[in-house]
């Protein structure tokens, strides 16, 4: 090997470090975009969950607020009837009369029976498909 040969290998292989190290600092910077991109994305994200949060409070208190909400989780512990004391009904002198027999034009008639559909040709297209052999 002559010194010439010697000489373009290390500039070639000086070359090739060189471009090496620019391609690693091009992907650390486009690293670091992208961190940032996924950043300012997941900062909006939070921002929008938390607002829709504060909306869903606000229904719910809106609810309660005007007396519409269902939910007995914001009932008054212990309110109870407004009459008073409930009722008991194990005690009651009466018994519930028997409801009278129904006669005549009273009882429902049944329902006419629903007639089988006809059977249709182009279903048993499908039956020839290799995935049913």
């Amino acid at each position: 090997m002559s010194a010439d040969d010697t000489s373009g290998m290390k500039a070639t292989l000086d070359g090739l470090v060189r471009e090496q190290a620019e391609r690693r600092a091009l992907r650390a910077q486009r690293a670091e975009e992208i961190k940032a991109r996924s950043q300012e994305f997941m900062t909006k994200q939070v921002q929008t969950a938390q607002r829709y949060v504060e909306h869903r409070r606000e229904l719910g208190q809106r609810k309660t607020k005007s007396g519409w909400s269902t939910d007995r989780s914001h009932a008054e512990p212990g309110g109870g009837s407004a009459f008073g004391e409930t009722p008991r009904f194990d005690d009651a002198p009466f018994a519930p009369e028997p409801s009278p027999a129904r006669t005549g034009r009273d009882v429902p008639r049944r329902a006419p029976r629903p007639r089988p559909m006809p059977a249709d040709d182009e279903d048993d297209a499908f039956l020839n498909n290799r995935w049913r052999e």
